[in-house]
């Protein structure tokens, strides 16, 4: 019998997923199996391509597979996917299904009573505030949740015999982008009100702000409650008076409602787990201590803006790769801004066959290529390794009870494979690894668009090449050094810089003319392009400035090396029949990794510099 348990749950760097999640995973290995969790990264706006390639990871097993499987239904925001999904489970799958937050008769459900718990927000406001004038926002009513938490508030309300007017109910997005019509539509009642009531916390917070842009206190003027307590609803100004859902514990009771149907048991169809009342705040209860949740928001405004820098230079970055290597290079460097302990790059076969073509394919191909495996203590290792997709990884990467997370990658609709990760926790992931995993899809496709377009590869090879003497340029030396610190921070590569000035320029073009300055310059970069290889990398940077990067990190090496240069410098001049002599003056330093390579730059100019004075000391230098 299969030992697999998956579970579908969308948008896990949200704070609910990330608990039911790691509960689940802990309960799942004490049981004996091992879980594997599909999740997409959810979708905003009208982007209809986009959401179809986030869809497409409810595609990826095979669910005949699986032991169990449990679903979030309510933490997908592509419309339709829950549908689709379940529909393909009750058709394929054979075991034990389990629903989180959601009522689905085909299967067992773990769930919290919505209706009353917020009965009990309203019940608070009304006995312990004397409120009568209770208006209620809800969440989107396409959902179950948000149904049933509207009818605890109405129950409530005619409870107590206390009128509900169209202007005391307006429908929400479960999200902060409606707090201020909300405002507007409740202010424009009859009454005014003196609680709003949130079906969820993100609500709530809008809610707030809109209130304070109106000079209206939160809560002298307007009480106001939320519900799911959030990370954000303790660092709100004051923080949110809600409802606790129990995401670990709801987590556990899915993956032991499976195990025990498997062992010959029975399960009620409906699993209730109370909620756990945090009524201070913003309901006017309380005066909680607010020095953890200070010290908390200032952290996570700090990891912010640490997120956007990482965002701005990571698509700066990714820009500059022309080759999927390179780019997967500069990928695993950002990869360590997120805590995980191994990803594996899983693309189509037809992508690695048609790999100078566009990727036309919507689904995933039976064959996958594991292209890299990136691990945070052992750096990035490139390969092609063929698999069954029905294995999900080859087999010799499998960890026994490790659970393995898989994310697709795609470019709108195009479906370029998926990311499996393992990791011991999950609750760091947040923003940084969703913009990083995004944009690696995007820059993988664009890389298949460089390849696939001859004439625009061969562009981007030529502005690398400066156009006088055929040697690489700055840009090109730029993309070098990046990729060699790198390398150094994985692999522990040594390299030196080597810098270059060509002497008495200026002479030559004063005396002789620009045409046999411009010789001399093409002569001295003929020499160091003989030395061209994969470990020797010559640019010129500026009028008569070059700059060489040496993969070594012995001193003997390079001076053989630039004494190579010298005697090429001077059987040149023998040969020539010029009325000038060639001269370089030269100066290197190696690269040290706990200091920046500015630093190794300069090094090398200082010493190129001392070199030139000393020529000009000796006369041999204009």
């Amino acid at each position: 019998m299969s030992k697999r348990i998956a579970m579908f749950i969308g948008q896990l760097t949200q704070n609910y997923q990330t608990n039911v999640v790691e509960a689940a995973v802990a309960m799942a290995k004490d049981l004996g199996y091992t879980a594997e969790i599909f999740s997409d990264l959810g979708t905003y706006g009208e982007n209809y391509l986009h959401a179809e390639g986030e869809r497409n990871i409810i595609n990826l097993p095979y669910l005949e597979d699986y032991a169990g499987i449990v679903l979030a239904p309510d933490t997908f925001n592509v419309k339709g996917m829950y549908e689709e999904l379940a529909d393909k489970i009750q058709s394929k799958a054979c075991c034990p299904v389990v629903t989180l937050r959601y009522e689905d008769e085909r299967f067992y459900n773990v769930k919290i009573d919505d209706i009353a718990a917020i009965s009990d927000i309203v019940e608070h406001f009304i006995t312990i505030h004397g409120f009568r004038n209770i208006c209620f926002m809800s969440g989107r009513m396409e959902m179950q949740d948000a149904q049933r938490r509207l009818q605890g508030y109405r129950e409530t309300m005619g409870k107590y015999k206390l009128p509900v007017s169209e202007h005391m109910i307006f429908e929400g997005d479960y999200w902060r982008n409606k707090g201020e019509a909300a405002v507007d539509w409740f202010l424009g009642g009859e009454q005014y009100p003196e609680a709003i009531v949130c079906s969820n916390d993100y609500m709530a917070i809008s809610v707030i702000e809109a209130l304070r842009a109106r000079n209206i206190r939160v809560p002298e003027d307007i009480s106001v409650s939320g519900f799911d307590n959030i990370d954000e609803a303790q660092y709100s100004a004051p923080p949110i008076a809600t409802v606790d859902v129990p995401a670990r514990e709801m987590g556990q009771a899915a993956v032991r409602t499976i195990h025990e149907l498997i062992n010959g048991g029975t399960s009620p169809k409906y699993i209730f787990v109370p909620v756990k009342r945090k009524y201070e705040g913003s309901c006017g209860c309380g005066n909680a201590s607010k020095n953890n949740q200070i010290t908390e928001l200032y952290n996570y405004n700090q990891y912010l803006g640490h997120a956007v820098r990482q965002i701005t230079f990571m698509n700066v970055d990714f820009e500059n790769c022309d080759n999927l290597e390179e780019l997967l290079n500069s990928a695993f460097i950002y990869s360590l801004n997120f805590v995980y302990d191994t990803l594996y790059l899983c693309v189509c076969d037809n992508y690695i066959k048609t790999e100078k073509e566009i990727l036309d394919s919507e689904k995933y191909s039976e064959k996958m290529v594991l292209r890299a495996v990136l691990s945070s203590k052992r750096g990035i290792d490139i390969c092609e390794e063929s698999f069954d997709r029905r294995e999900i990884l080859p087999e010799r990467y499998k960890a026994e009870d490790e659970a393995l997370y898989l994310f697709p990658l795609h470019y709108k609709n195009h479906c370029l494979g998926y990311l499996a990760m393992q990791a011991g926790k999950i609750d760091c992931l947040k923003e940084i690894f969703s913009s990083w995993i995004t944009m690696v899809s995007s820059f993988i496709d664009k890389i298949n668009l460089y390849v696939e377009n001859r004439s625009l590869m061969e562009f981007r090879e030529q502005s690398l090449r400066d156009e006088l003497t055929g040697l690489h340029n700055r840009r090109m030396l730029e993309k070098v050094l990046k990729a060699r610190c790198q390398n150094t921070f994985v692999s522990k590569i040594e390299f030196c810089i080597l810098s270059i000035d060509m002497d008495g320029l200026k002479f030559i073009n004063d005396t002789f003319g620009h045409m046999e300055g411009d010789a001399a310059l093409c002569a001295l970069a003929a020499i160091l392009k003989s030395f061209e290889s994969d470990k020797f990398i010559a640019a010129r940077v500026g009028g008569d400035e070059f700059t060489v990067c040496i993969d070594t990190g012995c001193d003997g090496e390079i001076q053989a090396i630039t004494g190579k240069i010298e005697s090429k410098i001077q059987e040149y001049n023998r040969q020539s029949g010029k009325p000038y002599r060639l001269s370089a003056s030269m100066g290197y330093a190696f690269y040290q990794e706990d200091k920046d390579l500015t630093d190794c730059m300069d090094r090398a100019d200082k010493n190129m510099y001392t070199d030139k004075a000393k020529k000009k000391k000796e006369g041999s230098c204009r």
